[in-house]
């Protein structure tokens, strides 16, 4: 059967690219006529035995002279004065923080890092560090990124695009900065005195993967408007819905080394915390759990209720009359409240979802459980993934009524993850100075007059 399979040698054959076109035709030092010797046909001989040794000698030749030329000279020179912090062949390692806020080191050589690895000294991360970590690695060798600024798609230098942005922010009144979860106490500081320096200015944070309702939820059932530190190292019995805490959920480096501890049987800890798992999809901490529930999307609300409504039948508080129940088979949700009321204190149940009545039911279940204080803690409180939904809206519905001014996106890209794109895109044509601090060209970054990579 003929292979019709087309193979390629690299990248720049795929993408024709010139400097490999160029060597391609210099690869020999004359063209080697097979065509004159085979046919398209099986390979079959066309010319005489004699013939063909000659060419054949001729290919061997071409070849042996093409070995001959001179491939381009690459000199290695020595350091004439040696960097004091740099010993080739010795890698050096900074500890730093990744925008996920996970405590890291760097391996570096010779100025390049090459590996991220997790710092040991941290007490909240313990040497931990996850697949996003070290894939942000490779941001830093990517051939996309901007070289320098950019007006409207067009290279410029930095002293004129500042001055040409510092006409345009003294102009405007409703200023507003749009970013992800802000934790670097520097980042924190230049926001402020932006802020003094331009009284009209409003620091807006937006997450792709938004909790706002956690905060919210929070906010309602204790008055204080925090996203809670949970303690997973303390729980004997742990009830997540939908909640992958050990894979991507708020800080997933963080809960794993505080899961992982109790999970591990010594002499100082004979028993194994019970981890139950009601969730939609296989998840990273479904496929660890003791018990696995698979339920539909619409059926985490009425879960929640039923579990609410079983541990407050334990607790002799009052259930939530004219809400539905539901029962899974070998009444597992009955079971579940039993388990979580013997652990009383020392239990902790979450939610993946964002919906403020669910984060309400959670509260309220670990409310009843004695888990606020303990595994649920609100005095030493996450700083992970803290974005406001309600104001990322009236940002939106400000921008589409023309009260926004000038707006700089801090590496962020809601364009792309924004559940309603045209109403925001319509509202950001609509703002007079947009600036982009993105370090690559994105769906945000490409309707901004202004690109000034961070």
């Amino acid at each position: 059967m003929e292979n019709k399979n087309k193979y390629w040698k690299g990248l720049e054959e795929l993408n024709n690219d010139p400097k490999f076109l160029q060597n391609k035709k210099n690869e020999f030092a004359e063209g080697i006529p097979l065509e004159e010797v085979l046919t398209e046909q099986d390979g079959e001989l066309t010319s005489n035995r004699r013939d063909f040794l000659k060419y054949f000698g001729f290919g061997v030749s071409a070849v042996a002279l093409a070995a001959c030329n001179k491939a381009p000279v690459k000199n290695v020179i020595p350091y004439i004065v040696k960097p004091e912090n740099i010993t080739p062949g010795i890698p050096n390692f900074y500890a730093t923080t990744t925008d996920t806020g996970v405590s890291i080191l760097v391996k570096t050589r010779e100025g390049r890092p090459i590996k991220i690895e997790g710092n040991t000294e941290s007490p909240l991360f313990k040497g931990g560090v996850g697949a996003v970590e070290h894939a942000s690695l490779l941001g830093l060798y990517d051939n996309d990124r901007f070289k320098t600024a950019m007006v409207s798609g067009t290279e410029t230098d930095w002293n004129s695009i500042d001055n040409k942005i510092s006409a345009d922010l003294a102009k405007a009144k409703n200023i507003r900065i749009v970013s992800g979860t802000v934790n670097s106490p520097s980042t924190k500081k230049a926001i402020a005195e932006f802020a003094a320096k331009y009284p009209g200015t409003k620091h807006v944070t937006f997450e792709a993967v938004s909790n706002s309702a956690i905060i919210q939820a929070t906010q309602q059932s204790f008055g204080k408007a925090v996203m809670p530190g949970y303690r997973f190292d303390k729980a004997k019995v742990i009830v997540s819905f939908g909640a992958d805490f050990l894979g991507s959920w708020i800080s997933p480096v963080e809960y794993s080394k505080q899961w992982v501890i109790n999970r591990k049987i010594n002499p100082e800890r004979p028993e194994m915390s019970r981890h139950i798992q009601f969730e939609t999809n296989l998840s990273v901490t479904g496929a660890c759990a003791d018990v696995r529930f698979p339920i539909k999307p619409s059926a985490e609300g009425v879960l929640l209720v039923s579990l609410y409504n079983q541990v407050a039948k334990l607790a002799g508080a009052a259930a939530l009359s004219g809400l539905p129940n539901m029962e899974l088979p070998l009444n597992s949700v009955e079971i579940t409240a039993k388990e979580l009321w013997n652990a009383k204190g020392n239990s902790i149940v979450v939610s993946g979802s964002n919906s403020l009545e669910h984060q309400l039911l959670v509260n309220g279940i670990n409310s009843l459980l004695g888990n606020i204080g303990t595994t649920v803690d609100l005095d030493n409180y996450s700083n992970m993934k803290w974005s406001n939904d309600a104001e990322f809206e009236a940002f939106v519905t400000e921008m589409n009524n023309g009260g926004v001014d000038a707006v700089i996106f801090y590496n962020t890209n809601p364009l792309y993850n924004y559940y309603n794109p045209k109403r925001f895109a319509d509202g950001l044509k609509k703002v007079a100075t947009t600036i982009s601090t993105s370090r690559s060209a994105d769906e945000t970054s490409a309707l901004c007059k202004y690109n000034t990579p961070d």
